[in-house]
């Protein structure tokens, strides 16, 4: 059975590595699907790739910009006739500074792209959707910080994973059907994953010691989307290879 059929998607930076994958997964599960991002060619050859006009478009977006998010949603639904999932998956790895390092400037774009766009699109679903799924992609730097050099993206991921918990509160108070979960990678090969952190994840001594791959966190990302979890709301799935287990 196709466990999306019949639902329409925004993922937001679905035009590589997790999101790209979701987008893939989402399709073949039966979803109509809408990928965002600001590499508009790149969007527009990664649509083309994987399905037709019918199934699948690209439209530009700063998801930091709430006129960007009112237009990708009205743009959506003109198309697919509906809305009701959201992954917020856009997001950026940060200056890899220490906090003492970080300029403000450098630690404003991450919050801006990380989590107020997850925040934007949050507040839209919340008010556009009556029933549905938003899935936001946190890390599992949003739960544990094992390392100097990434506050800023580790405070801008926790803020997803509180932001997750409230907005699964609200839509309980609004009487939506409404399902709102975070989901926490490790280490997944992705554009914005170092090299040296790629050739590290191998000897991490953690319980899986290698790294993720996009595709391990779509599955992830599918059941929270399906009527399968319509029991979940509120919950953070790690899929770290064992860090948070292991204690690190």
């Amino acid at each position: 059975m196709k466990r999306l059929d019949g639902k329409v998607a925004i993922i937001t930076g679905g035009i590589s590595g997790i999101g790209k994958a979701v987008a893939q997964d989402f399709l073949n599960e039966g979803a109509k699907v809408v990928i965002t991002g600001r590499r508009e060619k790149l969007g527009q050859e990664v649509a083309q790739e994987l399905g037709t006009e019918d199934q699948i478009i690209y439209l530009p977006q700063d998801v930091s910009n709430e006129e960007d998010w009112n237009r990708v949603v009205q743009e959506t639904k003109a198309r697919f006739g509906q809305w009701n999932i959201l992954v917020n998956n856009a997001g950026v790895g940060g200056p890899g500074k220490l906090i003492t390092e970080t300029t403000k400037e450098e630690w404003q774009n991450v919050m801006d792209i990380n989590l107020t766009g997850n925040f934007l699109g949050v507040k839209k679903a919340l008010i556009e959707m009556d029933q549905g799924s938003i899935v936001n992609i946190s890390s599992v730097l949003g739960i544990t910080v094992p390392m100097p050099g990434v506050g800023a993206y580790a405070a801008s991921k926790g803020g997803t994973r509180t932001l997750t918990k409230a907005g699964a509160s609200e839509a309980i108070k609004l009487d939506k059907n409404i399902r709102v979960n975070s989901v926490h990678p490790g280490l997944v090969a992705t554009d914005i994953l170092p090299e040296a952190y790629r050739t590290a994840a191998t000897n991490t001594g953690d319980v899986i010691p290698t790294i993720g791959q996009p595709v391990d966190v779509a599955k992830a990302v599918t059941y929270l989307a399906s009527d399968e979890a319509q029991y979940t709301t509120g919950s953070e799935l790690l899929l770290d290879g064992g860090v948070v287990a292991g204690g690190r």
